[in-house]
């Protein structure tokens, strides 16, 4: 089945529907972007029907949904791809319906939490919050926000997911909790860069950003400038290209230097 495109002309919604009534078996390779992180994965169809999805650091059934929420990016069926287990046994219309709806949450959420490297803290003396009423989550996600914590960190500790903590930390937001942090770009770009190196290149992808940082005379990266990151990534091409070869050193240099006009503007 020669299904490919890219999501922005051709949304997830439709083609479950078309996977659905022709009656394939196979997966979805799918790649975008979504608060400025690069989020890439699987999601699996046995007879037109979903039964599981793939994606680092994510549980199948929420996998599935935040697919929904990548407005752009490549997609290509491969119906050579096989799921042996099942891991997602709803059924394509409560997941349709699931995932239009946080599709449309995520983009009121995106308003106040544009990034995943946004670092929250907490307002000394806010006003008009004499009595503040919170439920345990909510609780939970405050005690988290310090100032230093990214609100990709506060998901990954809370247990609660990335969708619900972004939800929570909005809303906290609204309420004059909390509020943003100026962060260092060094600061916000230090752990995209080896979230990236170690996915692209594998365990030496932060080794060869470690050697990369000592070469452009940056001993600490999270104090570096977005000038000295852009250096960092020269060295991290040059080196990389002795070991993979010019072609994938260029690749993975390029989603670093991508994310980095991300988060610089």
């Amino acid at each position: 089945m020669a299904l490919e495109g890219d999501l922005s002309e051709f949304p997830l919604t439709d083609i479950i529907q078309l996977v659905d009534l022709s009656k394939q078996t196979g997966g979805v390779h799918i790649r975008g972007q979504r608060s400025g992180q690069m989020l890439e994965g699987w999601l699996y169809f046995r007879d037109g029907k979903i039964i599981g999805a793939e994606m680092p650091g994510q549980p199948p059934l929420e996998a599935v949904y935040i697919f929904f929420t990548l407005t752009s990016g490549p997609f290509r069926f491969h119906d050579d791809v096989r799921l042996e287990a099942p891991t997602v046994t709803i059924s394509n219309e409560v997941i349709i319906m699931e995932g239009v709806m946080r599709q449309d949450a995520w983009m009121q959420i995106q308003d106040q939490v544009p990034s995943l490297t946004m670092v929250p803290r907490l307002v000394p003396n806010p006003s008009g919050t004499t009595e503040i009423n919170l439920d345990a989550e909510e609780w939970r996600i405050l005690t988290m926000v310090n100032g230093k914590n990214t609100v990709a960190q506060i998901a990954a500790r809370s247990g609660l997911g990335e969708f619900r903590t972004c939800e929570i930390i909005s809303e906290l937001l609204r309420s004059g909790l909390i509020e943003r942090r100026d962060v260092a770009p060094g600061e916000a770009l230090a752990p995209e860069f080896e979230r990236l190196a170690s996915s692209l290149l594998g365990p030496g992808g932060a080794n060869l950003l470690e050697e990369a940082y000592r070469l452009a005379s940056i001993p600490d990266p999270t104090r570096a400038s977005g000038e000295e990151m852009l250096m960092a990534v020269d060295h991290f091409e040059a080196s990389a290209s002795r070991l993979i070869g010019p072609a994938r050193a260029r690749q993975a240099a390029g989603e670093l230097r991508s994310r980095a006009q991300e988060v610089l503007g």
